[in-house]
């Protein structure tokens, strides 16, 4: 396999790369993108088709996520195991991590790095040696591509729940449009300019329906200085105004929902505002499937596209497949006292870095919330995403165990250039 890594590194450099005495290595760099070059990771009697549920979920206990595997026995869900799939990373992206990373550098404690450029700062397999571990991986989840580059997600439907009869309360739908504006590698330009404000990041989500929220906007500006709180504005529709969001408004649920901003995609804030932990590597069950294979629904479908249901107790649940991944539990902690958690496990799935599955406790220590992210392989989404070749949101829930409250997502996520214009309140209001 040295020749695909060299492969690589030609393509980024033209010559190969020379190597720090903290450079990765070609092997780690291949296997921090290729976890499933020699197979995929099995366990006894857990095959394709084979469904978890309370009878059963004993045996099967070692590979579920242990907040997941409660949810099961309790009878709240069962688990259908799909087949195991793989989609590596472009090689843009792994090539620009062979090029660039041995340039990186972690200022523990302080939430920055510095010399990135773009690709996985820090390939390699996690060391449960290194008391910045943790930290690193908070970076290598920052900059993967579970926005890749550019993507919209059109429409974002969330449903509001009851946890139990599965009422839906309230349904509503987001135009959400994603850029990264440095670091790309799969989608041009490499840089976007003018960039005036050291932007990394834009988020621009906008309400369509129900018309008492038509037009409410949530727009995020990311800096590339991790020291700045995020400019983050709110437009209210219904007032025709904008007001500018307080530092403490990540933590509050967005938009009445069970998610806060600040666990959009596993983790939506400052890097410095958490301490984080290596937890360690296993093999466990992560919605990772084929959009094909999933449960589909004609509630809300487009004209090429049919959205994952959900099932189970309150119909909470990804009704689709799960498979054995490779996974790093990373756990966070607040670095301050008036955090509304007490702590937040991310299960990072090694090959995409998606943060798929999120439990998070509450200041007492209670299991208070349970997030799973349902990632679809490139083969089932939307035509334009196979050319691109990248896991992307599928559909997810977001369970608050405590309200007996959940929120459903459904997501259509198109991969592509999002006009730059689309990140103004400007637009909006007009």
């Amino acid at each position: 396999m040295k020749l695909f890594i060299r492969s690589l590194l030609v393509f980024a450099m033209g010559s190969v790369l020379h190597v720090s005495g903290q450079a990765a290595t070609e092997a780690e760099i291949e296997n921090s993108f290729r976890p499933y070059k020699d197979g995929f990771p099995s366990f006894p009697g857990l095959t394709a088709g084979t469904v978890i549920n309370k009878q059963n979920a004993d045996q099967f206990k070692d590979a579920l996520i242990p907040e997941v595997y409660q949810r099961v026995k309790s009878g709240d869900v069962e688990i259908t195991v799909g087949k195991q799939i793989s989609a590596p990373y472009p090689k843009a992206y792994i090539a620009a991590t062979a090029k660039y990373s041995s340039k990186v550098t972690l200022k523990a404690g302080s939430g920055a790095i510095g010399g990135y450029v773009a690709g996985r700062p820090f390939p390699g397999e996690p060391s449960a040696s290194d008391p910045n571990m943790g930290e690193k991986m908070a970076w290598n989840h920052r900059y993967n591509l579970e926005i890749p580059d550019d993507a919209a997600v059109l429409p974002f439907v969330w449903k509001y729940k009851d946890a139990t009869s599965g009422k839906v309360n309230r349904t509503v739908l987001i135009d959400t449009y994603l850029k990264n504006l440095n670091g790309r590698t799969l989608i041009e330009p490499q840089d976007v300019k003018p960039n005036v404000g050291d932007n990394f990041q834009y988020l621009l989500m906008r309400v369509t329906a129900p018309q008492d929220l038509k037009d409410t906007a949530l727009l995020f500006k990311r800096f590339n200085d991790n020291a700045k709180y995020d400019d983050g504005q709110l437009y209210l529709g219904f007032q025709r105004r904008a007001r500018r969001l307080s530092t403490g408004a990540a933590t509050d649920p967005f938009l009445g929902s069970n998610l806060m901003i600040e666990e959009f995609h596993g983790y939506n804030a400052r890097i410095t505002d958490m301490k984080w932990k290596y937890l360690g590597t296993k093999n466990v069950l992560m919605p990772f499937y084929n959009h094909n294979d999933a449960k589909l629904t004609e509630a809300e479908k487009q004209p090429d596209w049919k959205y994952t249901a959900h099932h189970g107790k309150g119909e909470c649940y990804v009704n689709a497949p799960w498979s054995l991944r490779k996974v790093y539990m990373v756990e966070m902690t607040p670095a301050k006292g008036d955090h509304p958690i007490s702590k937040r496990i991310m299960y990072l799935d090694a090959e995409s870095y998606f943060a798929s599955v999120n439990v998070t406790y509450d200041r007492k220590g209670e299991l208070w919330k349970l997030y799973m992210q349902g990632v679809g392989h490139p083969d089932g989404q939307v035509a334009q995403n196979k050319k691109y070749g990248v896991w992307v949101w599928d559909a997810a829930g977001a369970i608050d165990v405590q309200s007996n409250q959940c929120t459903t997502l459904g997501q259509r996520t198109v991969v592509g250039e999002t006009p730059l214009n689309v990140y103004s309140l400007d637009a909006i209001r007009n």
